[in-house]
This record gives C-alpha cells, structure tokens and sequence, in this order.
C-alpha cells in the first residue's frame, strides 16, 4: 500500500443499514411488545372504567336510540321510494310497449280529419231588449266531452283491440266558433279511417240526446281529409318516454344502493368487549411506535458510528486485500443465520479460511522473511491468526504484536518485519484506528499485505 486515501467520503450503504436494523430484530420485537402491552393495557384499563360510568352508559344508550330511530327512518323511506320506483318502470315498459302512439314512426304518421259544422236555431231579435240563450258553445263543449270520454272511447278500443288509455292519446278534439273538429292519427291509412267513421257514428248517435238535453241543431260535414305526415312534436314525445324509462331506472338503482350502504347504528358494546377492542387497536399501535423508536435509534447509531461494519468497507475505505472471513465466535443460527446468508456473509470452516489466507499471503509477498500479524482487535484474536499462519506458511517467520495504537512493544516489531498483516473484526475495530495503523506502518515503508477480518 503506497498511500493512504484520507480524502475519503464515507457513503451510507442502504443495504448495510437494512441488515444493520434487521440484526437488531431482538431489540426490536422486545420494545415493540413492552410498548404494545403499556399502551394497549392502559387504554384497555381507561376504557373499561369510563364504559362503567352510569352517566356515560345513559348518554351511549339515548345516542343509539335516537341514531336507531333516524336510521329506521331512512330506510323505510328508501324501501318506499324503491316500491314507487319499481312500479313506474313497470308501468312506463308497459306503456312503451302497447301504446299505439309510442310506437307509430314520427316520419310515417297517418291523419285522419274531418270539420263538422253546428247549426242552431238561435236568432238576433231586433229592437229587443232581452234576446234568446245562445246554446251554441255549450252543445260544442258537449260534444267535446262525449266524443272525448273515457266511456265512449271504450268500445271504439275493443274495436280497434286496443286500451282506451292508448286509443285517447290518438283522438283529438276541438272547438272554434260552431266547427268541432276531429283528428285521428294512426299508424296505417285503414286503421286512422276506421277510428275517425267510428267517432263520427258515436258523434251522430249522440245528436238526439243532445238536442233533447240542450237544444235542437243540425250537423253537417265540412272538410275531410286523410294522408301521412311527419310530426317532430311526436318523435321529441317519443323521445321524452324513453328517456324516462332510463331517469326511473337510474334513480332505481341509486336509490338501492343507498340503501344497502345504509349501516344500521350498534349499540354500545360491552364494558369488556370495549375495553378489550380499544386495547388492541391501542397495543397494535403501540407495538409500530416502539419498533419505529427503536429502528430510528438503531440509523442513527449506524449513521454516527465510525467503526467498520462490513469487509468492502475496508476495500473501499482503505483500499486493503481481504485475504479471508472468520467467525468470530459460534455460526449463527435461526434468523440470525437466516440474515448473514442474504447479507452474503457465509464463511467456509475455519480450517479453509486459513488456507486460503494463507495462499493469499503468499500470492501476495515475494521475499519476505518475518511477518508481522497485528491489528486493532484483542490479542487472543490475533494471537489465533498469527498461530495458524505460522503453521501454514512453512519457512516464514510469523510474529504477532498488539494494538500498535496501544502497545509500544509492538511499534518496537514493526522495524523487525518485512511485512503486516492487519486483522480486524467488524462492527468493532474503528475506521479512525485502522487509518493511523497505516499511517504507522507507511511511515515504517513496510508493506501491508492485507487484512483478515473477523465477522
């Protein structure tokens, strides 16, 4: 290593600090539980005692009465309104269905009409002061009425094998001075002709009545005419009905959905069956609190901290070979082995850990006599490398030194050597110690290996 990079900016490794928080999963789990458990059973335990309060138990009961009653209310409301609406689109099918005028083309409407003329026998005397009673707009309005009824319509319908509703939206009757006049529309020639010679033979037989009942006139024909026309007043009728149907069918199924959304108010719940709901909800919410507290200790922590946490921390902080991974203590298992395999730190047997530190040392060194084993852990850690190096790596000298930091026996071995070994552990040996070992061993002009680094 020929220099020391102390322009280094340390970068914060999300992943790092994900396997740093998941490793604390104990800590967690425990403060998230304790947390739950307090605030869960002290709402629990406030909960119960206001819930037994006599005044609280009378204002819950008229509460719910008074929500119960408003709610019966609505949906008797809504129900009735369903019914209504039901049987409006019922009958507007019906009627869009049968009605002879609904389903007559706009383009395509045939007209029958004929003017009929009243003649009575009133007279204008002359020079007198009291005159005769004009009986000729109330025998006009007469027949107006009877040619318009719903019991003279009725047997043209079965005639015409129809409802007299749908026959009436086809006749059309009016009055002006002494015309009456008569329209019929219809969906054919044939059938606007027979309905019209009906109501003139209705019309006809109802003359003697009238005249008795009123007084004498006469009746005669003045126009008559039949053909097709096109009459947008019917296609915009038309139009209106079907529109309808869809309005009706809309508020249908609003009106149901209301009602199904509808929630029926519950009475107050038990005095222990509050307090036990209210207990969780608060225990639940205590437990994401405590977990939150403590996560948000553990970043920062992590964040602040300047010791090592992962062995490409020294790859890239301080450009040294790893030459090898070691346990530390026993192999970790559960969930704790569980997180060290996604965090990629496996590790082979010691016994094969040793070999390939050792094949590193020696890839890595030409023409070192002594080497120096020393680092920034406890002695019996270095003590262990420096013992199997010097097993594995016949013809070389193995020393092993303390904390140099530490130690000024070991500063007096640095000159002796040819060459260091660093051995760090993470999550203890600090960043700061690590660099002023370099320091020291630069200064010295020996070359650093590399390091084995403890897990």
């Amino acid at each position: 290593m020929d220099s020391i990079n102390n322009t280094y900016e340390q970068e914060i490794d999300l992943k790092d600090l994900m396997f740093a928080v998941l490793h604390k999963w104990r800590g967690i789990l425990l403060a998230a539980v304790v947390l739950g458990l307090v605030l869960g059973g002290y709402k629990a335990y406030s909960t119960y005692q206001n819930q037994n309060d006599p005044e609280t138990v009378q204002t819950a009961e008229e509460t719910y009465e008074t929500e119960l009653k408003a709610y019966e209310k609505e949906k008797e409301a809504h129900e009735r309104e369903i019914e209504n609406l039901t049987t409006d689109i019922a009958n507007q099918e019906e009627y869009l269905e049968k009605s002879i005028l609904m389903n007559i083309s706009p383009y395509d409407v045939w007209e029958a009409k004929v003017d009929m003329f009243v003649k009575t026998d009133y007279q204008i005397l002359p020079d007198m002061v009291y005159q005769n009673i004009d009986y000729t707009s109330t025998i006009l309005q007469t027949y107006q009425s009877v040619l318009t009824s719903t019991e003279f319509l009725k047997d043209i319908a079965d005639q015409a094998d129809t409802e007299t509703r749908y026959l009436k939206e086809l006749v059309t009757v009016t009055v002006t001075d002494n015309l009456i006049s008569v329209q019929v529309r219809h969906e054919s020639r044939a059938k606007a002709q027979a309905v019209l010679d009906a109501v003139l033979e209705g019309m006809e037989a109802n003359q003697a009545r009238i005249t008795e009942s009123i007084g004498y006139h006469t009746i005669s024909e003045v126009n008559r005419s039949i053909g097709s026309i096109v009459d947008q007043t019917l296609a915009d009728s038309q139009r209106t009905a079907s529109d309808r149907l869809v309005t009706l069918s809309d508020n249908l199924e609003t009106t149901q959905t209301e009602l199904e959304e509808l929630e029926e108010p519950e009475k107050a719940a038990s005095s222990a069956k509050a307090a036990v709901t209210s207990g969780v909800k608060y225990a639940v919410l205590g437990g994401v609190l405590g977990a939150f507290v403590v996560v948000f200790f553990i970043c920062v922590a992590f964040l602040m901290s300047s010791k090592v946490y992962s062995a490409k921390e020294l790859r890239s902080r301080f450009q040294l070979k790893v030459l090898g991974n070691l346990a530390s203590g026993k192999p970790a298992r559960g969930i704790d082995g569980w997180l060290n395999r996604l965090e990629g730190r496996v590790m082979g047997t010691a016994d094969q850990e040793y070999g390939l530190i050792a094949a590193n040392v020696r890839n890595y060194s030409e023409n070192i006599g002594t080497l120096l084993v020393t680092g920034t852990v406890s002695d019996g850690l270095i003590m262990q490398v420096a013992q199997r190096l010097e097993k594995e790596l016949d013809g070389l000298r193995v020393i092993s030194g303390s904390n140099m930091m530490q130690d000024a026996a070991t500063l007096k071995k640095l000159p002796e050597c040819d060459a260091v070994v660093l051995v760090e552990q993470c999550r203890v040996s600090v960043g700061d110690e690590i660099r002023l070992e370099l320091e020291k061993v630069q200064d010295m002009q020996k070359a650093v290996i590399g390091c084995v680094v403890f897990d």
